[in-house]
């Protein structure tokens, strides 16, 4: 999905959702960084020292979800929405979501760029 005012982020295995991950798994690494905190059972938002973000997890089979009040206990992909700017460094996000996505051994996904390139592993 392109906006002018959001990157949209996947962390995912591949582009197959082909492995699942304990879902405290997960958490611990995202709550390690210390950029992040934990607003429910599968979101996250941004401590005071990080721009802007937010991050769902969820366990998805084709990449279709919903939130929803029932744990789920694996996940598949980390759902990331961040500020996009012309005063945001993007490689702050960037660096944050890659060294995430290297202790998941998963790989960093933009959705999509601005000149409509899809599924751009980073």
């Amino acid at each position: 999905m392109w906006s002018d005012r959001y990157n949209y982020y996947n962390i995912q295995c591949d582009e197959h959702f082909s492995q699942k991950l304990d879902k405290s798994v997960v958490v611990k690494h995202l709550l390690e960084t210390k950029l992040f905190k934990q607003t429910n059972h599968q979101s996250f938002t941004n401590t005071d020292k990080f721009p802007w973000v937010d991050i769902t997890l969820v366990e998805t089979y084709d990449g279709n979800f919903i939130s929803s009040n029932e744990e789920n206990q694996f996940v598949t992909l980390v759902v990331i929405v961040c500020s996009k700017g012309q005063n945001i460094d993007q490689q702050i996000y960037i660096d944050a979501f890659k060294q995430i996505a290297n202790k998941l051994n998963w790989n960093l996904y933009l959705e999509e760029d601005d000149d409509g390139n899809e599924n751009i592993e980073l």
